[in-house]
């Protein structure tokens, strides 16, 4: 009956201290991306038929991935047409103009060749003097040398005249073109489409891009960790991938933690330096297959691990002062206890000395605990 006077026992979470393996990450969301992504463009203006590739659909190198025409001509509106008509009209009279000159000229350089052989018997025969035979004779030439530029300038006038119906007629219409016409893009490497900018047919200008392509078996990790934890993290660190769609976690490991930093808005709103580290997924590549260009996962870098730590969990740990200290149950009461931690991650804190292996502590004190408090283990 005595037993009312006692203060009851304290129910608690105690824990054992133990050892194990320990490991130091640095935790950040990252990406997976292309380690070398090739965006084919188009290398002249002109009209791309449509692509007969999907998004996903293997190629070989080498392999026709698009096909241009020349560029078809605009529809005319209204008074461009009306324009192109007068020009037809004042193109036709031009020619008919130069054919008259051409034949009045040929009639000339007719006449003047008869008067030409005429003068030519009366010269061997010695009735004309040989001046007047030299002087008929230039005059013959300057007849077929002015027939000659008569038929060139009828030969110009038509040709003017062609274009000028040309430029009459409507190519908007015209859908195919000549092989020897055609432009065709070749694959620069083997792998698979990643990304189609034009899925149908139209004009395209010099150098826009038409398709991105890649390995899909040549992935990297992509993560912007902050600079203070990026100065941690080093080339050849061990990279653990998780939640990246399956329970099995990947392996990986840093190659690049580039030296230029950049400023990023955080959720919060709160500015923050961020340094973009990249890592190669180790893994055999059977294990992550699935993976695709821009997906997410989780990355820890292991900054340090070790085997056989002795540790307790991180929530046991409370400030007495500028120490760290622990609750042990001994005899059914808690005992403060100073300790020093080493090492320490999101769940366990590494102890360097105060506590033994099989220690038992309380994982969880709060106010109501103080030293030689009466406690018992939770139900």
């Amino acid at each position: 009956m005595f037993t009312d006077f006692f203060p009851k026992r304290q129910e608690v979470d105690l824990v054992s201290v133990q050892r194990g393996d320990f490991q130091v990450t640095i935790e950040e969301e990252g990406r997976t991306r292309l380690k070398q992504r090739f965006t084919v463009s188009a290398p002249t203006a002109g009209y791309m038929r449509r692509p007969d590739f999907k998004v996903g659909d293997t190629i070989k190198k080498g392999q026709t991935l698009v096909v241009l025409e020349p560029l078809r001509s605009q529809t005319l509106d209204p008074r461009s047409r009306g324009q192109a008509q007068l020009s037809v009209a004042a193109s036709q009279a031009a020619l008919e103009a130069a054919i008259e000159k051409e034949r009045a000229a040929a009639s000339d350089a007719e006449y003047v060749g008869k008067r030409l052989e005429r003068m030519s018997n009366l010269f061997s025969k010695g009735y004309i003097a040989k001046d007047q035979f030299e002087q008929t004779e230039t005059e013959a030439k300057k007849a077929r040398a002015y027939h000659l530029s008569a038929k060139a300038a009828v030969d110009m006038a038509r040709a003017d005249m062609e274009r000028a119906k040309t430029n009459l007629q409507n190519f908007a219409s015209v859908k195919t073109t000549g092989e020897h016409n055609l432009v065709y893009v070749p694959a620069p490497v083997s792998g698979s489409v990643f990304r189609l900018y034009r899925e149908s047919e139209g004009a395209v200008n010099v150098d826009e891009p038409l398709m991105d392509i890649g390995g899909q078996r040549d992935l990297e990790i992509r993560a912007e960790v902050l600079s203070s934890d990026a100065v941690k993290i080093k080339k050849g660190t061990p990279v653990l991938l998780k939640r990246w769609g399956q329970d099995e976690t990947l392996k990986g490991i840093v190659r690049v933690v580039e030296p230029a930093g950049f400023t990023k808005i955080s959720s919060l709103g709160v500015e923050e330096q961020r340094v973009l580290v990249i890592a190669d997924i180790t893994s055999e590549q059977e294990k992550w297959q699935a993976l695709g260009d821009g997906y997410r996962l989780e990355a820890h870098f292991i900054i340090w691990e070790n085997k056989n730590v002795l540790q307790i969990p991180a929530s046991a740990l409370f400030r007495l002062g500028d120490d760290w200290a622990v609750f042990t149950m001994e005899k059914g009461k808690a005992r403060r206890r100073i300790v020093e931690v080493g090492h320490r991650n999101g769940l366990a804190v590494e102890i360097i000395s105060g506590l033994n292996e099989n220690d038992k502590i309380i994982a969880y004190p709060d106010d109501s605990i103080s030293d030689k408090t009466r406690i018992k283990q939770k139900k």
